[in-house]
């Protein structure tokens, strides 16, 4: 019941609000037992969706993460076979290279 109760809390700050509801309802030395153990059930599963919450963000955040490295590495990768190809085309050395008086 208590996570039906969560699922509509979308954001931290609306989740935040609740736990700030309760916190005060708890301050009050009045308030039954009962109906206090019901707060602290309720804020656990808060906490529970905080997290889950939490981990949907890290999971948006490395999924665009790799969608721009992806469309970054095809952007990139003429420019990385054009490096490559200069990097394994050697450079001519002076022993390569002939003079007009060797021939003579």
């Amino acid at each position: 019941m208590a996570n039906e109760t969560t699922e509509t809390y979308d954001n931290f700050e609306s989740l935040k609000s609740r736990l700030d509801e309760i916190v005060e309802a708890v301050a009050d030395e009045t308030l039954p037992l009962d109906d206090a153990l019901t707060l602290y059930e309720e804020a656990v599963a808060l906490g529970l969706r905080a997290t889950d919450l939490l981990e949907e963000d890290i999971a948006e955040a490395d999924s665009a993460e790799l969608d721009e490295a992806s469309a970054t590495d095809e952007v990139a990768a003429p420019d990385a076979v054009a490096e490559s190809e200069q990097a394994t085309s050697p450079e001519p050395t002076s022993s390569d290279v002939t003079t007009s008086n060797e021939g003579q």
